[in-house]
């Protein structure tokens, strides 16, 4: 483990480890939320009434 170092600012080693760990934490929650609003605001894929033929489907005509 390394020595407890002070530096200018004051901060020793578990002040760090907490400061990286929560940034991490913020980043994985602004992560999720981005993602969750994608989801929300996604399109539902076209529901073909009935009748409607899709585009996909060929149709053959005897001659």
């Amino acid at each position: 483990m390394a020595k407890m170092i002070n530096t200018k600012f004051g901060w020793t080693w578990p002040n760090f480890v907490k400061a990286d760990a929560d940034c991490d934490r913020y980043w994985q929650a602004k992560k999720a939320e981005k993602r969750s609003l994608i989801e929300a605001t996604k399109k539902s894929p076209r529901v073909v009434p009935q009748g409607e033929k899709k585009t996909s489907e060929k149709i053959y005509i005897d001659f």
